[in-house]
């Protein structure tokens, strides 16, 4: 009975085991591309006439990308006309951005195919000529290998291992002689069940089912952007049309080197105007109200009211003064009243000076009066905006307290700090570099013949009004000075940093392959570098795009 049941249970683990015969999986037919193998489809790259023209051949269609050699600008009124021996004359279809399809029947014909393109833009015609190559994708078996530090590595190994000492010891005490065999059965199933569970079932060579999502995520398109092992970047036509790729030819030139200075925006000091309290006071709102920030005032115009407060002891003071003013006017008065009755006996003279006394003491009264109807006008000393107001309704303000100050926000100037090793600098041109990367030209005014921790400051006029200028913040300023060197002229965007933190340009030395260029360079303007050393005259360089390609991995 044991032996009958022994059997059966086998029977069952057989049939329980995943044994994929060939032929039932196809999921191999051919092997999928990996990232790294870099798939290009068939391609043609021509130039002539300041044209560049790439044809790619990909799913029986002819793509055409046409751009400006010079600066890599799409073109995209063109008409395109495509013949070649023994296939059919066509005219590409305008697809956008400088992009153009044909038809391809013939692309599964292998072989070398000879094609004129006769291109036609802005009334003029332009014929290329190149050699299209459609090579055959042959497709070779690799049946899978595995090493012995492969195997080690797998945890279902040592769990087999482990058993299988497990088991002979097992069997050596079920086996020995002298003992029942009764378990003996049972224990060579629980081996037969351990070995099926040891390795998840697969099929033979060619016909495993796998993983269908986990092959799919390793297969790519063809013509991706990716890094060469020369360092070089391939970049095809459609990704440059994405990152917005754009070159220029560079030309060696003269231009004078600029040194970098930190500058701090401040107002024109003939237009700046403060308003101080000329005495204690409290403020007090004019007919139209207090000036706040932001508002265009004139000169002269009531920016707000003072009422002069003053303290006990003075006004204990002025009262005493003012009792003995209108004792001694009351005093005048009689004088003046006597010798008017008897003026025909009196002096004229005696007269006179009683009048002057008595208007002298009037005046006196006057100024002695009780001040608390008096307000003092605060008046705009300069036409322009309020950039501060320190005031309220009520406040009680001191003597020079600042209250207002105006300013001109379109007459400017700029303080930049120098060092004292250029005490004398012969400025040619000077710009500025505002936060948001504008570039603004300055004149320049003067320097102090004196340091100011030892640095000597330098003044500029602000010759183009930004709005990116804020009075108080910080900008870059570039001064040129010395004689004029050779160099080439580039955008600042155009310098990339590489992985050695050094600068370089990305130089286009066909349509889709870039190359980096490591230079040497100088501050120019805020805007442009001057490259001295490393870049050859008649490159194409690129200038827009280029912190773009310097990520491409």
């Amino acid at each position: 009975m044991t032996r009958i049941f022994s059997a059966a249970l086998f029977l069952v683990l057989i049939a329980t085991t995943a044994l994929v015969d060939a032929g039932d999986d196809h999921a191999h037919d051919e092997p999928a591309p990996t990232a790294g193998a870099g798939i290009v489809s068939p391609r043609l790259e021509l130039t002539g006439s300041n044209i560049e023209l790439v044809a790619a051949l990909a799913n029986r269609q002819l793509t055409i990308y046409l751009d400006q050699l010079a600066s890599n600008e799409p073109i995209d009124d063109a008409i395109i006309a495509v013949t070649a021996d023994g296939i059919a004359a066509g005219i590409a279809k305008a697809a956008g951005s400088g992009t153009y399809a044909l038809a391809a029947p013939w692309a599964d014909e292998p072989g070398v195919k000879v094609l004129k393109f006769s291109i036609t833009s802005g009334g003029a015609t332009a014929v290329l000529e190149g050699k299209l190559e459609i090579e055959t994708v042959a497709v070779t078996a690799h049946s899978p290998t595995t090493s012995w530090q492969t195997i080690l590595r797998e945890p279902q190994t040592w769990i087999v291992a482990g058993g299988a000492l497990v088991l002979g010891f097992l069997l050596a005490f079920t086996l020995r002689t002298g003992r029942p065999r009764r378990c003996a059965p049972l224990v060579l199933v629980a081996a037969l069940m351990l070995g099926t569970y040891t390795h998840p079932a697969r099929g033979q060579d060619g016909h495993d089912h796998g993983d269908e999502e986990g092959s799919a995520a390793t297969v790519v398109g063809t013509d991706a952007p990716r890094r060469l092992p020369d360092g070089e970047v391939f970049l095809p036509k459609p990704s440059q049309r994405l990152l917005h790729v754009r070159t220029i030819i560079t030309r060696s030139e003269g231009a004078r080197e600029a040194r970098e200075l930190i500058g701090t925006v401040v107002p024109d000091p003939s237009t700046f105007g403060q308003v101080q309290a000329p005495m204690d006071g409290r403020i007090e709102l004019p007919e139209r109200g207090i000036s706040h920030v932001g508002q265009h005032v004139k000169e002269g115009e009531v920016l707000a009211l003072l009422s002069p407060s003053i303290p006990i002891a003075d006004l204990g003071t002025m009262q005493q003064l003012t009792a003995e003013v209108v004792g001694k006017l009351r005093i005048a008065e009689q004088k003046l009243s006597r010798l008017t009755r008897i003026a025909g006996v009196v002096a004229q003279k005696d007269i006179d000076d009683t009048r002057a006394e008595l208007d002298a003491l009037r005046e006196q009264q006057r100024v002695l009066a009780p001040k608390d109807a008096e307000r003092i006008e605060l008046k705009a000393p300069v036409s322009g905006i309020v950039s501060l107001a320190n005031v309220r309704a009520g406040q009680v303000v001191t003597t020079r307290d600042t209250l207002f100050e105006i300013v001109d926000p379109h007459r400017l100037w700029i303080e930049a700090i120098g060092s004292a090793a250029h005490a004398a600098p012969d400025i040619t041109a000077a710009y500025a570099k505002d936060p948001d990367g504008h570039s603004i030209k300055l004149s320049y005014v003067g320097r102090a013949p004196s340091l100011r921790q030892q640095a000597q400051p330098l003044q500029f006029k602000v010759d183009e009004i930004h709005e990116g200028l804020v009075i108080g913040s910080a900008v870059k300023v570039f001064v040129q000075q010395g004689d004029a060197v050779h160099g080439t002229v580039l955008p600042d965007a155009a310098v990339v940093r590489g992985p050695d933190g050094l600068p370089r340009v990305w130089v286009k030395v066909s349509a889709e392959h870039f190359r980096p260029v490591p230079i040497r360079l100088a501050p120019l303007d805020g805007t442009s570098v001057l490259v001295v050393a490393g870049l050859e005259a008649g490159s194409r360089v690129v200038v827009e795009g280029a912190e773009l390609i310097n990520q491409v991995r």
